[in-house]
């Protein structure tokens, strides 16, 4: 992509220099079998080659049931989990979460203008994004529907649009998943940001979700969208409601852009 502007930095995308990072990092988020994909992805990501090498991409070591990047933390337990999934509830209402990045400072001005401008070329680079995480973890799994977090109408009328909706789309044309809203929120919650502490947030995310799918046929993998999985309670909060209609064979995941 010569001539582009990257999204990231406002710089030019010289083909020539991203040639090389793409071909690493495609190595690096695949095996045999996806990296012509992966590769596809990434050549056509509206980043430059610096921007792109910067990423804080999360390695292989990681969490198996909430994804988190485990260079930095202390592992507790055989099954391979982090020290809040040891100690945390709840912990087969979603079989798994998988983000592709960590979410740190240089990504949160980044996301605050896709979420509350609504840039149709980020909506395009969040969902390259999450389409690489699906190739890179859960391209095996046979999902078979795509859900998202749906927000409380008086916030949907404040911002116009639900940025996750727009990732959806992209990651379902991508997929050739369908995607179905299945749950609308009934509590206005505050930003999880401006809560204090797990189980404040845990509380507040209670009964916070309706199921929204009389429609829906059967199915047995739902994969729920987000953009960032901070201490999962929403998403937890999600996948409950919609096991209480689909039933214990119904089986979560989550995918994130963020952990």
């Amino acid at each position: 992509m010569s001539g582009g502007t990257c999204v990231r930095c406002g710089g030019r995308i010289a083909a020539l220099q991203k040639e090389t990072v793409v071909r690493e990092k495609a190595r690096q988020l695949s095996d045999q079998t996806s990296y012509p994909v992966i590769y596809r992805m990434l050549k056509g990501i509206v980043l430059c080659g610096i921007c792109l090498d910067a990423l804080p991409l999360i390695g292989h070591d990681i969490c198996q049931r909430c994804g988190r990047d485990m260079e930095y933390q202390t592992c507790i337990g055989k099954e391979g989990l982090c020290r809040d999934c040891v100690h945390g509830e709840d912990g087969q209402i979603l079989v798994a979460n998988r983000s592709l990045l960590r979410y740190e400072e240089g990504e949160k001005d980044l996301l605050g203008l896709f979420k509350y401008r609504g840039d149709e070329r980020l909506a395009s680079y969040y969902g390259t994004l999450l389409s690489i995480t699906v190739q890179r973890f859960f391209r095996s799994i046979g999902i078979t529907c795509i859900t998202t977090v749906p927000l409380h109408p008086q916030r949907l009328r404040e911002r116009g649009f639900n940025q996750v909706d727009l990732l959806a789309r992209h990651l379902g044309v991508a997929t050739k998943i369908p995607v179905r809203p299945l749950l609308r929120r009934t509590k206005d919650t505050p930003k999880l940001s401006k809560q204090r502490g797990r189980v404040s947030r845990q509380e507040s995310m209670r009964e916070a979700f309706a199921w929204d799918g009389n429609n829906m046929p059967c199915v047995s993998k739902i994969l729920l969208i987000d953009d960032i999985y901070t201490t999962g309670s929403t998403l937890r909060s999600c996948a409950r409601t919609i096991r209480e209609h689909m039933g214990p064979s119904c089986e979560i995941y989550s995918l994130t852009i963020y952990r």
